[in-house]
């Protein structure tokens, strides 16, 4: 059994209801849920997305819902017909902070309406901190998503931070900083994963999004019986192989293949440092066209380091499923991803995937039959696994049909029906505890 099928294992314990919402199930009462997440709903990140197609589903099933998030708010102030409260934010990486103090976000949840559920997306963060201490002064049970690797994170920043000591020394006597460096990235991951370990054993469940995921949880200190697993689901009415025969998305693969004169390999995400995307700079003498992409901090230097790749700029809706559409092979960097949804949504387009063996790409690829895993940050590996699919076509081309295959089932409807019988779950749960 691979890791994909051992999160299917794991789902498979919460009762699987159609998407139509006609099992019983959802014939119980409607929930009233309110949703805090560490994203604004007008950036496009994982954490977003997943909240708006909650929402989406939310609407379809006549729940009541609310949502705390940074700013920006949707210009109407909601989203889906639930009401969006924004709260200041910074940005960092070009991406909205919220800065709030916790008070005043625990009194605005304590004086609404209580709850059914309160849904805590990612609780390392200031707003998710004051989700959970609401949700236990209400009595409200809380599911909490994890969702970034932030130990990981703020690992490498702080080596970066120590190594940029180093810059302009003569390397005979840099030795003892980078022993420094490593000691100041291992302190600061040990920080962070005690506070992730903290936080989320205050919520009643935590849903992680792979097995791996799962492990790393564990490993900070979170009570391994508190942890379910929940994946994240894909547009299959958008992002589909279907899209390649005309239209758009043929007109883009004829320009970037030069005529079909050569494979055209793809990137498609944040261009942010976690993402690793200059890695892609060793396959620059293959006989390929690279495409990039998405946006970020990284985007000038990207620019050039990857001087013969074609930058999209960030794409959306139409435009970014035709970019995948146009695409042969799918090559994900990042060695520091919890899930993968841009792998989920190139396997959904037919695309063979090539990513690191670390992190959620592990679950989400079967080596060998849905595409390739090469040895994290070895670039020599990397270089070898494309190369291996841009000299086999037919390959690539059953490992694209074989990822759509293993992602046919994973829609954001169903999805969002085993969240809600987590949610269910916690229900219980807290009442139990509570009896």
């Amino acid at each position: 059994m691979n890791d994909a099928t051992k999160q299917q294992s794991d789902d498979s314990s919460i009762p699987d209801n159609q998407s139509d919402g006609s099992t019983s199930g959802f014939q119980r009462r409607k929930l009233n849920v309110l949703i805090v997440s560490e994203s604004s709903l007008e950036q496009t990140n994982g954490v977003s997305g997943s909240v708006k197609h909650i929402l989406d589903r939310f609407a379809e099933h006549g729940f009541s819902a609310r949502v705390i998030a940074p700013q920006p708010a949707p210009e109407s102030g909601e989203y889906a017909g639930y009401p969006v409260d924004a709260v200041p934010t910074v940005p960092i990486q070009k991406f909205n902070v919220a800065i709030s103090p916790k008070t005043p976000i625990i009194q605005s949840i304590e004086d609404a309406p209580k709850p059914d559920i309160i849904h805590v997306a990612a609780p390392i963060s200031k707003l998710g901190h004051a989700a959970l201490i609401a949700g236990e002064e209400l009595g409200v049970p809380t599911v909490a998503i994890y969702q970034t690797d932030v130990a990981q994170y703020a690992r490498r920043f702080a080596r970066q931070a120590v190594d940029g000591v180093t810059d302009g020394i003569a390397p005979h006597h840099t030795g003892w900083l980078r022993k420094v460096s490593k000691a100041a990235g291992e302190k600061a991951e040990d920080i962070v994963a005690k506070r992730i370990a903290q936080m989320h054993n205050m919520a009643t469940l935590t849903l992680a999004p792979t097995d791996q995921a799962r492990q790393r949880l564990e490993s900070f200190g979170v009570d391994p019986s508190l942890i379910r697993l929940w994946g994240r689901g894909v547009d299959s009415d958008l992002f589909t192989p279907t899209r390649a025969a005309g239209g758009h998305a043929a007109e883009l693969h004829s320009a970037w293949s030069h005529d079909g004169t050569m494979p055209v390999v793809g990137y498609v995400g944040r261009l942010a440092p976690e993402k690793q995307v200059e890695q892609l700079a060793a396959l620059a003498d293959l006989n390929i066209q690279l495409v990039v992409v998405g946006g970020g901090p990284m985007e000038e230097i990207l620019h050039e380091q990857l001087p013969h790749a074609v930058f999209t700029g960030m794409l959306h809706g139409d435009d970014l499923a035709d970019a995948y559409a146009a695409l042969d092979i799918f090559v994900h960097t990042g060695n520091e991803e919890t899930f993968g949804q841009t792998i989920q949504e190139a396997m959904a387009s037919g695309l063979p995937v090539i990513a690191p063996a670390s992190g959620g790409p592990i679950d989400l690829v079967d080596t060998n039959v849905t595409g390739l895993l090469y040895r994290p940050n070895d670039e020599d590996d990397l270089r070898e696994c494309v190369t291996r699919l841009v000299e086999d076509e037919p390959l690539r081309r059953l490992m694209g049909t074989n990822g759509l295959a293993a992602v046919q089932g994973r829609t954001w409807p169903n999805m969002v029906d085993r969240l809600i019988d987590y949610y269910r779950l916690a229900i219980e749960l807290n009442l139990a505890h509570r009896a």
